[in-house]
């Protein structure tokens, strides 16, 4: 079997974290591969093991050749998510946005925050002349709106997508529950 954790950062701390543990016959690292994002993981083997390794390529002729690997690879990750993390996806609103479309407009309510999964997008402001002024650029991971958001005062800039971007959007009810529940996330 394999022991999987998670490297965790806690003020002064930094200590690997057993997070659950794998059994013969189960895919580990779906998600990495499925999203081509890095594991936040480290695997190991608990004893002597065979274990097969498919690189991205491989694992993506397969799922070609039998589609329904995604479904068991899915239902893996999606199982060993707690039910929290569960709660939040759900409650999530994924966004598409062409490039060239408003995110919110300046003088907007500020009822929600943006995560930036994929793309592009700039913030600009339009000052009472009517001069347009750049105030910053968000790319993947970056946070949009929170400022305005956590002060509930209205949105102070326009933010556009430069490209063709995905975005979280995080309402402010579900920020308030997070922050209740895990209030050194928002510290």
């Amino acid at each position: 079997s394999l022991t999987i954790s998670q490297r965790v950062t806690e003020g002064n701390t930094n200590e690997e974290v057993h997070m659950f543990s794998a059994h013969q016959g189960e895919v580990e690292g779906g998600l990495a591969v499925l999203t081509g994002e890095p594991s936040f993981y480290t695997i190991r083997a608990k004893h002597a093991s065979r274990i097969a390794l498919l690189n991205k390529q491989t694992f993506f002729s397969i799922m070609r050749e039998m589609p329904t690997v995604v479904l068991h690879v899915a239902n893996t990750v999606v199982r060993r998510l707690s039910p929290f993390v569960r709660q939040v996806d759900f409650a999530l609103d994924w966004l598409f946005l062409e490039s060239g479309r408003a995110v919110y407009r300046q003088g907007d309510e500020s009822d929600s925050t943006f995560i930036v999964l994929s793309g592009r997008l700039r913030s600009v402001i339009t000052h009472p002349n009517g001069k347009k002024e750049l105030v910053a650029e968000y790319g993947k991971g970056d946070l949009v709106g929170i400022v305005e958001m956590v002060t509930q005062t209205p949105r102070s800039t326009t933010v556009m997508a430069v490209r063709d971007s995905e975005l979280a959007k995080l309402p402010e009810g579900l920020f308030n529950v997070i922050k209740l529940r895990y209030p050194i996330v928002v510290t």
